[in-house]
């Protein structure tokens, strides 16, 4: 912690605005956010979006840990750093990461500052040579609303990164045929020498990073297009797994999309993700990160152990741990955002008030109110299995179905069970393999999340929850279920539903059959009515609710109440 915030110290030093207002003034004018954090408002975002301003809500964060958050490096890498900051689009001369061109992907633009020297987006960062995500690029959000852009740390992210990378295929693809389009690229790469070998040089690497995009994108085909805001997150980390551990041609097809989470009060959860199968207690918090890096092309070399102390060694990867580790306690500071009032409509209060009443009544056993300022919070996750709940079960289905081949694990030593790996293994199995041994090779970063989870109280809990629980006949039984926690800054996080399938508050409180079967995804503009993005219209993605894992219904709570109770309680969630 004490290395990081000498790092961020400097850093905020470097780009601060003397004399500049408090960083956590909703009203605070665009230049002093500016100067402080690096935002960048854009005119024109595409499909009639933009802002003028931009402006950053109270969260308990300042600069320095908000532009650390944004450029850590957590290990990932998945082209040539060099690349993507010179490749041009393709038919134009214009640089491929142009605030205006990754504007289209939902990218976050900022401007350059010491740790993020070419203005690259939110969340893309330099791991060596290469460029890789942080968590920023999944969790960081940008509302706007008449004109102003509000950037909310911590919130899902409307991020399309995989209608981006067609893009970066189609820009290195036209290099390639362009003799001019190589020639400036190969000079603006600097790869030494002259330019005869610059040029054989660019056009070698060029080819190497086509290659490793075009099996990424064929090993992660799906009839079921994620768009924007959502991912098959846990399906495109299974399919990097099967990479690691035998071939890409054995990928499962990822088509259970789930919408990005928030993550504020995440460290202070008893257990994380959709399903609810990845504890925070002991070093569990840096396993869940550690596949997280797995899953964004972070890169590990697993190896074939015949004992189990010769797998205390551990695999090597460029998962960083120790950086891992520091992210999650910066996240034990970030609070939710309070709907501001200075931006967005006020709260009518008299109607909120009603809407309180029926919160309890309705929602407040699964989604227990918590007091978002208070530092010793602690969130229990309530885990309601599917034929309770009825949300769209692709996803965990999936996750307790996907098997995979061993390849290289075949016959080694399996360090939870002692037994020897088989020809095939449960996907999660694998997962856990890959992580234990990336994490084995990095003690002390194991020692460290394990000591901080001691320090905050997080201690092995029991589920909590309607669900089937795990026998030893069926012991993934808990894992065909979904999360629930509490709703402070639920106004922040549309689309709604795990798999992001409801665009609004107001819809999701509507009876399924009511509730929009195609809805536009990907604006920026806020609705502040229903509460959520702006959906209608068919640009610039349209989630079809009838395409697999997809589906928006289940949740049928608060479904039945009369319309002006129905109001009511949407006024009451823009409170929490």
């Amino acid at each position: 912690m004490l290395r990081r915030y000498a790092i961020t110290s400097i850093l905020f030093a470097l780009t601060a605005c003397k004399g500049a207002g408090s960083p956590t003034t909703p009203t605070a004018t665009v230049a002093e956010v500016l100067d402080q954090r690096g935002g960048l408002a854009l005119a024109d975002e595409g499909w009639g979006d933009g802002a003028t301003k931009i402006v950053y809500l109270e969260q308990g964060w300042g600069p320095v840990e908000t532009l650390w958050y944004y450029f850590a490096d957590q290990g990932s890498g998945f082209m040539p750093y060099d690349t993507l900051v010179h490749l041009e689009q393709p038919g134009s001369e214009a640089p491929l990461i142009l605030p205006e061109n990754m504007a289209r992907f939902r990218f976050l633009a900022q401007r350059r500052t010491p740790n993020n020297p070419d203005a690259l987006p939110v969340g893309m960062v330099r791991h060596e040579d290469r460029v890789g995500l942080t968590c920023a690029a999944c969790h960081t959000a940008q509302i706007n609303y008449r004109g102003t852009a509000m950037r909310i740390d911590g919130a899902p992210s409307l991020s399309d990164f995989f209608g981006f990378f067609p893009e970066v295929v189609a820009a290195i693809e036209a290099t390639l045929a362009d003799e001019q389009k190589l020639a400036r690229f190969a000079a603006k790469a600097e790869r030494g020498g002259d330019a005869a070998s610059r040029l054989a040089a660019a056009r070698a690497s060029l080819n190497d990073t086509l290659g490793w995009f075009t099996s990424y994108l064929a090993a992660n085909r799906s009839s079921t297009v994620e768009g924007f805001a959502r991912m098959d997150a846990v399906g495109r980390i299974i399919n990097q797994v099967i990479r690691f551990t035998s071939d890409p041609k054995y990928s499962l097809e990822p088509d259970a999309p789930t919408n990005f989470p928030h993550v504020w009060d995440a460290p202070r959860s008893d257990y994380v993700q959709w399903p609810g199968f990845s504890p925070n207690w002991g070093a569990g918090s840096l396993g869940r990160n550690a596949g997280e890096v797995v899953g964004t092309f972070g890169q590990v070399q697993v190896k074939h152990y015949e004992t189990k102390e010769e797998a205390k060694r551990g695999y090597p990867s460029s998962v960083q741990g120790m950086a891992l580790v520091r992210m999650e306690e910066a996240l034990r500071a970030l609070r939710s955002p309070l709907w501001p009032e200075e931006i967005l409509p006020p709260l009518d209060r008299a109607l909120a008030s009603r809407g309180a009443a029926l919160y309890k009544a309705q929602c407040q056993t699964c989604h227990a109110l918590i007091d978002r300022a208070d530092p010793r919070r602690r969130v229990t996750a309530m885990i309601t299995g599917i034929d309770v709940v009825g949300t769209d079960p692709q996803a965990v289905k999936n996750l307790v179905a996907a098997r995979a081949p061993t390849g290289v694990l075949e016959g080694a030593i399996n360090t939870k069970t002692g037994e020897r790996y088989g020809a095939e293994a449960s996907a999660l199995a694998l997962l856990a393999n890959v992580v234990t041994g990336a994490l084995s090779a990095q003690p002390a970063a194991a020692a460290a999340a394990i000591v901080n989870a001691k320090v905050h109280g997080i201690e092995e809990t029991a589920k909590q929850g309607d669900h089937r629980a795990a026998t030893a006949a069926d012991p993934t039984a808990d894992l065909l279920s979904y999360k629930a926690r509490p709703l402070n800054g639920i106004w922040a996080t549309a689309p709604f539903l795990h798999n992001g399938s409801v665009p609004t508050l107001y819809d999701l409180l509507l009876p399924p059959a009511a509730r929009p079967k195609r809805f536009t995804l990907g604006r920026r503009e806020f609705d502040p009515k229903k509460v959520g993005y702006v959906s209608d219209g068919e640009v610039p993605f349209v989630v079809d609710t009838s395409v697999t894992g997809n589906g928006n219904g289940g949740h049928e709570y608060g479904v039945t109440l009369a319309e002006d109770d129905r109001w009511a309680l949407v006024e009451y969630l823009k409170t929490l």
